[in-house]
């Protein structure tokens, strides 16, 4: 399965030891993100070391080991799809435009978001982490 990581999946995974931590470092897909994923994580790093009670090492190295599962797509590989990916979801959200370009830039099949704005678009598939974690169980019975 090859899946677009939604920015609030890996923040989750950086701030706690939640399922999203647990199913970015276990997880059996292929997984792509935004290149604004990085410019997101570097604005509020300070404030996600402090929520995660991580030492600063601790957390470049959960960063990193997270980062090595991601494959960060650049944003002029899929500059094309901007304005189309803007009349799906920029009325929505003007911050996920990123996600829904690559989505319809790279062959997937979703994004993978705990974030509602994307439910309220049609084009792209979109899995929560209950979602991803009953794919993943369903796989291994």
């Amino acid at each position: 399965m090859i899946l677009i990581v939604d920015a609030n999946v890996v923040i989750s995974a950086l701030i706690r030891n939640s399922k999203s931590r647990e199913l970015l470092t276990i997880s059996p897909f292929v997984l792509y993100s935004p290149d604004t994923l990085l410019e997101s994580i570097e604005k509020y790093k300070e404030e996600f070391i402090q929520r995660s009670e991580l030492s600063d090492k601790d957390f470049e190295t959960l960063l990193s080991f997270i980062l090595e599962k991601i494959t960060i797509v650049n944003q002029q590989e899929y500059k094309s799809k901007l304005e189309q990916a803007q009349d799906i979801i920029g009325h929505i959200d003007i911050g996920d435009v990123d996600y829904i370009a690559l989505a319809l830039s790279v062959k997937n099949d979703g994004i993978w978001s705990d974030d509602a704005h994307f439910q309220k678009q049609d084009k792209i598939k979109v899995y929560q982490t209950e979602d991803i974690v009953r794919l993943i169980e369903k796989d291994f019975k």
